[in-house]
């Protein structure tokens, strides 16, 4: 199995796609992954199985619980970011709403838009509210002591449906321009150093502390 480099990557939809495609296209593919990295490695901590909750809460459980909320906060707001409109203002954003436009092929654009649309609205139903009202601003609290508006319910599985139409939306041009087979950014490989190394060291690090409290225990006991 080869590897393309990023350079190459990017050579490479530079020379498939029309100018700016291929250019944005590779920044949204970026994204991407590292979007999905960073899904992979929450799951891998917090979604895994009980005992590897049961093992971060025996560890540092103040830790891992701020550590989950930044985690979850920063992968709602990553969500956004990719599917925020174009444009604000003067401020161009990379998003996939940038793509359609940029399609010069009028069949695959508007499939794309349709791809788009439909990821933004998946955004939409969870992320967008609690990005707006509680992790980018602050709802101010109810002055009349009226019942404040209640939040979209955000699960893992909205998430994954997010996730699952932004790849249908980027691989959708890729197939066309590049002739690939869908990009498997879910199955994104873990560097070095990564949720399942932190997970290893702490299990070592619990195991060899009950060890030593054993030995002390039985020391005492003699």
């Amino acid at each position: 199995m080869t590897y393309s480099t990023h350079d190459e990557i990017r050579a490479a939809k530079q020379a498939a796609m029309p100018a700016p495609l291929g250019d944005v296209h590779f920044a949204l593919w970026q994204e991407t992954a590292f979007l999905h990295w960073k899904w992979n490695e929450y799951r891998e901590l917090f979604g895994s199985s009980p005992n590897e909750i049961e093992l971060l809460n025996t560890a540092a459980p103040a830790f891992f619980y701020l550590a989950e909320k930044a985690m979850w906060q920063d992968i709602s707001l990553h969500l956004c970011r990719l599917t925020d409109a174009p444009k604000r203002g003067n401020q161009q954003r990379l998003s996939l709403t940038q793509l359609p436009p940029l399609i010069p092929d009028s069949t695959l654009r508007n499939k794309v838009e349709l791809l788009v649309t439909e990821a933004k609205q998946k955004v939409n139903s969870f992320a967008r509210g609690w990005r707006d009202r509680r992790f980018a601003h602050e709802d101010l609290p109810s002055l009349d002591e009226g019942q404040p508006r209640p939040l979209p319910p955000a699960s893992r599985q909205h998430v994954e449906g997010a996730l699952a139409a932004i790849r249908d939306a980027m691989n959708c041009i890729e197939a066309h321009y590049e002739n690939h087979a869908p990009v498997p950014f879910e199955s994104v490989v873990e560097p070095l150093g990564g949720a399942a190394s932190l997970l290893f060291y702490l299990r070592k690090g619990l195991e060899s502390q009950r060890n030593e409290d054993k030995k002390w225990t039985r020391t005492k006991d003699e």
